[in-house]
């Protein structure tokens, strides 16, 4: 199983003390809605999509399960980033057809919340996708819809994905 490019730092390596993530997004709009989703207490979380959760507080969990997030995941070792989104489409959302409109690389230098005092670096490949098929509920998802995102708050996003919501300007 390849390793999770979302960890550090190592004394070889000029990583941040807070750590790197380097992930890839799907963000799927319908008129004015984007496509979210809650995630659910499921083993897929922690071994295939969002592996740092191992190391999470019961309260942080259940801020995430709480939480709207976009399709994401990290990038693998290894993996492209657009390899990465067509793993998103495929096994998170269990889609087959999706078309890329455009794509993005935005980066995140912020507090981290693992490793308090330090700094953390994100590298988010983002990708405005058409989807061509209708995402729906699955067992790893408390709530999968496109919401209307004028009014939400970044802490109503699990993880860092509140800042992304931001720089995209969807809240």
């Amino acid at each position: 199983m390849a390793e999770f490019a979302y960890f550090g730092p190592t004394e070889k390596h000029s990583s941040p003390k807070g750590g790197f993530c380097i992930s890839a997004f799907a963000v799927a709009k319908e008129n004015d809605r984007v496509l979210l989703l809650k995630p659910r207490d499921h083993p897929r979380w922690a071994e295939e999509w969002a592996p740092n959760w191992r190391r999470y507080t019961p309260d942080t969990l259940l801020h995430e399960w709480e939480s709207w997030r976009f399709p994401s995941s990290y990038v693998k070792e290894g993996e492209s980033p657009e390899d990465t989104l067509s793993r998103i489409i495929r096994e998170q959302l269990e889609l087959r057809s999706y078309e890329v409109i455009s794509s993005r690389l935005l980066n995140f230098y912020e507090p981290s919340r693992s490793f308090p005092g330090s700094m953390h670096w994100d590298y988010c490949f983002v990708y405005e996708v058409a989807l061509k098929e209708r995402a729906s509920l699955k067992p790893w998802f408390s709530a999968v819809e496109y919401v209307a995102t004028v009014g939400l708050k970044p802490g109503e996003f699990g993880s860092a994905q509140g800042s992304l919501a931001s720089e995209l300007k969807l809240i």
